[in-house]
């Protein structure tokens, strides 16, 4: 019977916690149930503030109703003597106190019980008071010489009313890092879900961007086999032969044009003076000429044979006759390099012709090659891919650098959490 009794009593303890509390456990709480814990510690701390602060409070409004007892005292005293030049000083002083008082007790009105409401009526009531003790200080000393007995208590119920106020104030203080932790702690859950949430969106984003890629490397895998399956068709030998063809053309004739610019970049200077003769009127081009000027300026390989030296003539007499405003050395190198141009351009220009007639054949050639749109098609479709991956892969780093960043803010966050929380009481954190 007595073994059953002790397990009874062992029951029971363990159910309503009647044993010793282990200093050196520590408690674990899942970080879902937080905010709840907090508002049952917040308010029962807020509760004891609440009680403390009512009472200093209830005091505070006590000696107001003394403070207006005694100031209406104070204001139907009468002098006790006629009104002179020194007692309509006083009494001027009086009403300047009476005014200061009556706003101190218009803002002393009983606040909520709750720790905003009691901070915002100390500071409000114990601000106005240090100002209005530093006003009529000077009233005062003046009221005190006609109405000694009436404006002492008035002075005393303001002292008494800022006595308690310290009071109140000291408690606020003393009450302020506990409270205002439990605002930490919530501000730290908030942000803690914020970033939570933050994560979630990157994590999303991450997989998205990952699938386009993927999905991009394998049309891009898909448009490779397509090629090798066009490099087995007949047409490819023709098609090959054709296209390496077309690119030694096109190298071929890319170098006649630089080096038909390279005989034209030494007029540079007479060319431009005569844009600018042109131009402002001082000599007058003919149309053509206008045309070929452009032309030699931006692409001189255009310019037509038949009509290039008569252009390249009207230069040279104009450098000879001074009119470009060419130095003698200079003028001597274009004048020079003109007769190099006059001797050399048609047989360049005919290179040039001819070239760009074997390409134009070329081509032709090869539009009648239906695996030329194929290619072009796929190798189309294999560029842009490749361009969206190496933009794809762009967004996937910076999106994991956020999500790395985001992250240790996460960590950050949740120290700064478990070290308010055990600030209160000595837990462990439970994050999902």
């Amino acid at each position: 019977m007595c073994k059953l009794r002790l397990i009874v009593l062992k029951w029971l303890d363990k159910i309503i916690g009647t044993g010793k509390p282990d200093e050196h456990k520590t408690d674990t709480i899942a970080f879902g149930e937080l905010k709840a814990w907090v508002a049952h510690e917040s308010q029962a701390e807020l509760d004891e503030l609440s009680e403390a602060a009512s009472q200093i409070i209830a005091e505070i409004m006590g000696e107001k109703e003394q403070l207006v007892r005694d100031t209406k005292i104070l204001k139907a005293a009468e002098p006790s003597e006629e009104p002179s030049r020194i007692s309509k000083l006083v009494l001027a002083a009086r009403d300047s106190l009476l005014k200061q008082i009556t706003t101190l007790i218009d803002k002393i009105i009983a606040p909520d019980m709750n720790y905003a409401d009691i901070r915002n009526f100390y500071t409000s009531v114990n601000d106005y008071l240090n100002l209005t003790l530093e006003k009529s200080f000077k009233s005062h000393q003046r009221v005190k010489y006609m109405f000694p007995k009436e404006v002492g208590p008035v002075i005393a119920d303001v002292g008494s009313i800022k006595r308690s106020l310290d009071r109140l104030g000291n408690l606020l203080d003393e009450r302020k890092a506990e409270i205002e932790n439990f605002d930490d702690i919530l501000e730290n859950i908030r942000l803690i879900q914020e970033i939570e949430s933050d994560l979630i969106t990157y994590n999303s984003k991450i997989k998205s961007v990952s699938s386009k890629i993927d999905a991009a490397r394998h049309e891009i895998d898909d448009c490779t086999a397509r090629l090798d399956e066009l490099s087995e068709s007949e047409e490819w030998g023709s098609f090959v032969l054709l296209e390496r063809e077309l690119k030694q053309r096109d190298l071929e004739i890319a170098a006649l044009k630089n080096s038909v610019t390279e005989l034209f970049t030494p007029l540079g200077k007479a060319l431009n003076r005569m844009k600018k003769l042109s131009s402002s009127g001082r000599h007058t081009l003919s149309k053509k000429n206008e045309g070929l000027l452009d032309i030699c300026l931006k692409n001189p390989i255009l310019a037509d044979t038949t009509d290039i030296n008569g252009f390249l003539t009207e230069i040279m007499q104009l450098a000879e006759s001074g009119t470009l405003g060419l130095k003698d050395k200079k003028r001597d190198k274009i004048v020079d390099q003109i007769k190099h141009i006059m001797s050399s351009f048609a047989s360049k220009k005919e290179q040039y012709e001819a070239l760009d007639s074997q390409i134009r054949e070329i081509n032709h050639k090869v539009s009648y090659l239906t695996i030329a749109d194929a290619k072009a098609t796929l190798e189309k479709q294999h560029t842009e891919k490749t361009r969206n991956i190496v933009g794809f892969e762009k967004e996937l780093v910076s999106l994991n650098e956020e999500l790395n960043l985001r992250s240790g803010e996460l960590d950050k966050r949740k120290r700064e959490l478990s070290g308010a929380v055990n600030s209160v009481r000595r837990m462990d954190i439970l994050f999902d």
